[in-house]
């Protein structure tokens, strides 16, 4: 890296395959909120103990849904001025019958690496790191938290939402009328007209301390509204009630010939490219949220 900033330059040197590697293996498995029930109640347990292992301030958000409760895990740093929030978010379920290494384990080993190279700085802003439940399932965890968010006028300013950030592969479709690298060895920041300043951010962070991460930029009007594609995750919640977010993602089943399926495992994912994408996402969450 050249002319980084020194803070910036520790943080994401904290961040590291190694890390990302030991996240991963204590959460690849099955976590929907069915047969994996367990699964997923184990993982959020995981979560929860590495968030307080960072020392962030944490909180278990309940909710009920289909007559089950579950939980969102929010840890929080508070910033200096306490008039800003920055969230790096990731959802932690997954479908019947799939470990789902990249959908999302990929997104939580990101947040927690996340999480844990910024814990120990000061910043202006809150910094906000949240697991949210069931985004397979028409995402109630975040309707839920935003819901909650908008009625006390939280004020967020950024939204960095990891969804499957693990894989690499030779060949990459896109949607028509989309244009798209044939090779799918980039990562994806999708943001909507409200969120282009995160888009540009999240460029630029990356370029400046990954440089050999490809970054592929894509805006679209509205909230999505006319490719529900984009739509698939937990930023879509946060566009609709007009906070700015991005996704970032290997862009799933354009890309992932595991998705939803048993074989979404550990061993399909490439760790230098998760680790980069985690450095990017650090780096940007701590310029959005400025050094104290």
């Amino acid at each position: 890296m050249k002319r980084v900033d020194p803070l910036l330059r520790q943080i994401v040197e904290t961040i590291s395959e190694s890390g990302v590697r030991t996240h991963l293996e204590r959460l690849v498995g099955p976590r929907d909120p069915f047969g994996g029930h367990a699964g997923m109640e184990a993982a959020a347990d995981v979560i929860a103990e590495a968030f307080r292992g960072f020392a962030l301030q944490l909180v278990e958000e309940r909710f009920r849904c289909e007559g089950r409760w579950y939980r969102n895990l929010i840890a929080s740093r508070l910033g200096s001025f306490r008039n800003g929030q920055v969230l790096v978010v990731a959802h932690y379920d997954t479908v019947p019958n799939s470990p789902g290494a990249d959908d999302n384990a990929s997104g939580v080993a990101g947040l927690l690496e996340v999480a844990g190279a910024l814990a120990c700085h000061r910043f202006k802003h809150d910094l906000v790191f949240i697991a949210f439940a069931l985004e397979e399932y028409g995402n109630p965890g975040s309707l839920y938290y935003v819901e909650q968010a908008k009625a006390c006028g939280a004020p967020i300013v950024g939204v960095f939402d990891l969804e499957m950030i693990g894989y690499t592969g030779p060949t990459q479709t896109a949607p028509p009328g989309i244009q798209a690298p044939a090779a799918g060895d980039f990562i994806g920041v999708v943001g909507n007209r409200r969120s282009e300043g995160l888009v540009s951010l999240f460029k630029g962070a990356a370029a400046l301390v990954t440089p050999s991460l490809p970054v592929q930029a894509f805006v679209v009007e509205g909230n999505g509204e006319n490719l529900p594609l984009v739509r698939q995750s937990d930023h879509a919640p946060f566009w609709d009630a007009g906070y700015p977010a991005v996704m970032i993602t290997d862009t799933a089943f354009l890309r992932n010939p595991h998705y939803h399926l048993p074989t979404d495992t550990l061993d399909t994912l490439n760790l230098r490219f998760l680790w980069q994408v985690a450095a990017a996402t650090a780096a940007s969450a701590a310029l959005l949220a400025g050094f104290a």
